[in-house]
C-alpha cells in the first residue's frame, strides 16, 4: 500500500467535521485556557489547518502532499516540544528538556546532510524520531505532574488531558504505521481514524473540565 496523506473521502470528512469543532471548542474555552497550552494549540490548530488545505489541495489538483505536509509536522513536532519545555519547572528536567528539543534540531540537520530531499517526501525515520522525542517529553512532564500537588487536581489540568491524548494518538499509530504495508487500506485508515477519534475526545474532555491554575 502507497502512503497517502489523505484518508478515505468519508472518513476524511467526518474528520474534518471534528476538526472545525475542536476549534470551535478551543475558542469557546479560550479564557479557561492557561497561556502556556496556547504553544501546544497553535501546533494543533496548525495541523488542523494544515490538514484541511492539503486535502482540498489534493482533492482538487489530483497530486500528492506529502512534500508540504512534512515540513508542517515537523513544525508541529517543534511546538508540542516547546510546549512541554514551557510546562517543565523542575531544573532537571527543563535540562534535560532542552537536550531533546537540542536532539530535535540537531537530527534534521543529519537527516538533512543524508538526504537532501528530505522534506519532499514523508520520512518515516524522522516521524519515529519525533515520536520517541516526544514521549520523552510528556514522560517527563508526567513524572512531574504525579510528584507534586498536581496530582489532587488532575481532573482539571489540562496538560495532563493533552499529554493522554498524544500520548494515545502517537504511541498507538506505530504499529499502524510500521505494518502499513501489509494491512487492508480500509483497516489502516479506520485505525488511524478511530486514534484521532479517541485523542480528539480526550483533549476535549479535558478543555471541558479544565480550571486555570491559581498558582
Amino acid at each position: 500500500m502507497t502512503w497517502n496523506v489523505e484518508l478515505v473521502e468519508l472518513e476524511k470528512q467526518i474528520w474534518m467535521v471534528i476538526l472545525v469543532i475542536m476549534m470551535i471548542l478551543v475558542a469557546i474555552r479560550s479564557r479557561k485556557i492557561d497561556k502556556v497550552n496556547f504553544f501546544f494549540f497553535a501546533g494543533y490548530i496548525l495541523l488542523s489547518v494544515t490538514d484541511f488545505f492539503f486535502y482540498f489541495y489534493a482533492k482538487f489538483t489530483k497530486s500528492f502532499t506529502e512534500k508540504f505536509f512534512s515540513v508542517f509536522i515537523t513544525a508541529v513536532f517543534f511546538l508540542y516540544l516547546l510546549y512541554y519545555f514551557k510546562l517543565l519547572y523542575l531544573p532537571v528536567l527543563k535540562k534535560i528538556q532542552i537536550a531533546i528539543l537540542a536532539c530535535f534540531v540537531l537530527m534534521i540537520i543529519v537527516m538533512l546532510y543524508l538526504d537532501n530531499g528530505l522534506f519532499e517526501h514523508l520520512s518515516f525515520n524522522m516521524f519515529y524520531i519525533n515520536i520517541l522525542l516526544l514521549t520523552f517529553s510528556i514522560i517527563l512532564f508526567l513524572y512531574q505532574t504525579f510528584n507534586s500537588d498536581k496530582i489532587f487536581e488532575i481532573k482539571n489540568y489540562l496538560p495532563f488531558w493533552i499529554s493522554v491524548g498524544l500520548l494515545i494518538f502517537y504511541i498507538g499509530i506505530i504499529p499502524i504505521f510500521y505494518f502499513r504495508t501489509s494491512v487492508e487500506s480500509d483497516i489502516y485508515f479506520f485505525i488511524l481514524f478511530l486514534l484521532n477519534l479517541i485523542s480528539c475526545a480526550v483533549i476535549a474532555a479535558g478543555l471541558f473540565w479544565s480550571k486555570q491554575d491559581k498558582t
